[in-house]
């Protein structure tokens, strides 16, 4: 099993737990170890949740979170309007480690940290686990939550309309009526738009949605993220037991995990989690050449002279049309103002999604936290 998508449940994501509970979905536990591919020496592996930095580099970052969890509105739009990178620099930490630091949270923004909110990047570890979230995986997919989903409203003899393409939405008389491409029409009380921020432009809306709205639609950008799956047929990377297996590489393989981990049979199947410019080389590339590219990689980072993955998948999100990118990245100076713009209600119609979560961006958590809200309001 290897997921294309969104894959980790944090230990501190409780409503997305809730559901895998509700529906009574099995979690499974998957944690990584990792190491980093540096000046052509053999990796060293770290146990999940360890920061590979120095002492100091580590109570220089400790003191920092613990300052960020007290800011003022002031500080905190301050820290907005610089880059997570430039911040960490400034916290003392060296250019080894500012590299180390940019593989690492690179997987998180899906963008460099030289182009990422600097608040964004605080927020990111300041809440969240020193797993970084990655705790758990849904045994059989996280699919199984969207069909159990799915399931439970047609139970309730509610209705799901899917592959509608959705070209105008119309406000009146105390009703919202959303047409189709084909056509077709829908009205209610109200309507909840859950669509990415960067697809708000392609819809007509009538009346038109606030000027504001629109040009804070028009700036967030959504992270350039390939994930490729290779099957091989034996798992000849490290066996580290308790955790998983996983890479950092400053090559066209980017980030690399075994996807089976916890799961039987001899075979494996690792991912490439390849970001921003490395996303958009790979996305052109075919796949028979791809595997043969990152299993070469792969090989060579871990001292091996050969290994043969056959190409399974690759999900270039940038390349999608739906969304145009896999989650929203942040850049400097935008938290405070592109966020709450799209946040806000336009009448009869209020929005949600990861990218209007304050706590939980680019999760599966701040969909459903957003989501929620929204429904709240209605």
């Amino acid at each position: 099993m290897y997921e294309l998508g969104g894959e980790w449940i944090g230990k501190s994501h409780k409503r997305l737990i809730g559901l895998c509970d509700h529906f009574e979905l099995t979690r499974m536990p998957h944690r990584y170890s990792f190491a980093f591919v540096e000046e052509g020496k053999p990796p060293k592996f770290y146990p999940p949740g360890t920061l590979p930095f120095s002492p100091s580099e580590n109570a220089a970052f400790t003191k920092f979170q613990s300052s960020a969890r007290e800011m003022s509105s002031c500080q905190e739009q301050e820290l907005d309007r610089v880059d997570w990178w430039t911040k960490v620099r400034e916290l003392g930490f060296s250019t080894k480690s500012l590299l180390r630091r940019d593989l690492m949270d690179s997987t998180d923004f899906g963008e460099s940290i030289r182009h990422t909110s600097a608040f964004v990047g605080a927020t990111e570890y300041t809440v969240g686990n020193r797993y970084d979230e990655m705790d758990e995986k849904v045994v059989g997919g996280n699919d199984q939550l969207i069909y159990a989903l799915a399931d439970s409203i047609k139970r309730a003899n509610g209705l799901i309309y899917s592959g509608c393409d959705v070209s105008e939405v119309r406000q009146g008389r105390g009703a919202v009526t959303v047409v189709t491409r084909a056509g077709k029409e829908y009205t209610g009380d109200a309507c909840i738009c859950a669509i990415p921020a960067s697809r708000l432009h392609h819809i007509r809306w009538r009346p038109p949605l606030p000027a504001e709205q629109l040009a804070a639609a028009r700036q967030l950008q959504y992270a350039r993220i390939v994930k490729t799956a290779f099957l091989f047929p034996e798992k000849f990377w490290p066996n580290l037991r308790a955790t998983g297996f996983s890479l950092f590489t400053n090559r066209a393989s980017d980030f690399c995990f075994e996807s089976t981990f916890g799961q039987d049979g001899p075979e494996g199947i690792i991912c490439s989690y390849a970001i921003g410019d490395k996303a958009d080389d790979l996305a052109d590339e075919q796949g028979d050449k791809l595997a043969k590219w990152l299993s070469e990689d792969l090989a060579t980072s871990l001292g091996r002279t050969t290994a043969y993955g056959v190409f399974l998948h690759r999900k270039a999100w940038q390349l999608d049309k739906c969304i145009g990118g896999a989650y929203a990245f942040y850049r400097p100076g935008q938290w405070f103002c592109v966020r709450p713009a799209l946040q806000r209600p336009y009448h009869r119609v209020c929005f949600a999604g990861e990218h209007l979560s304050e706590q939980w961006q680019g999760f599966m958590e701040g969909a459903i936290e957003t989501g929620e809200a929204a429904a709240d309001a209605v």
